[in-house]
């Protein structure tokens, strides 16, 4: 089995391989069927979702792959699948992942221990804490100085 192609994520300009799939719970928490993506040797999810940090909020912004479409007069076909698709309001637009809270991982520097999934480990990792598609919490995990560094820590905006 080969290493799984990851998720992107566009963090203070820079693009970098994401060890999270937060898409995947927007089919779970929403209650939506998720598409018949066709699965890739490198990519058994059948897409590659691009991501955002903007703002301290969390956005989708693209996603690419395969998806088996039935229709009623030519039946089922291949369809490339888009952010329209599934946010058609969207047109095209970066949509907020208020579906999302957990933990988003981002490698960084070196591989220092290789895993077919996304157990491989680096000499450094930002772990971002979001919350219903807000950061809350920013945190690098430094392997090789055995350190962790708060990047930040964001104040909740209180309604009142």
């Amino acid at each position: 089995m080969a290493a799984q192609l990851p998720d992107k994520i566009l963090l203070n300009g820079v693009t970098h391989h994401l060890y999270s799939n937060p898409l995947e719970h927007y089919w779970i928490r929403m209650d939506k069927k998720r598409p018949l993506f066709y699965p890739l040797p490198d990519c058994r999810r059948g897409y590659v979702a691009t991501w955002e940090i903007r703002n301290t909020q969390l956005f989708l912004k693209d996603i690419d792959g395969n998806f088996e479409k039935s229709t009623f007069f030519f039946g089922r076909r291949t369809a490339r699948y888009s952010l329209k698709i599934l946010f058609p309001r969207s047109g095209n637009r970066l949509v907020k992942a208020n579906w999302f809270s957990g933990k988003l991982r981002i490698p960084q520097g070196k591989m220092m221990i290789y895993d077919e999934g996304y157990g491989s480990r680096f000499e450094q990792e930002v772990i971002i804490t979001v919350e219903k598609g807000d950061v809350i919490k920013m945190v690098t995990l430094d392997y090789s100085k055995r350190v962790l560094v708060v990047n930040a820590q964001i104040k909740k905006k209180t309604r009142v």
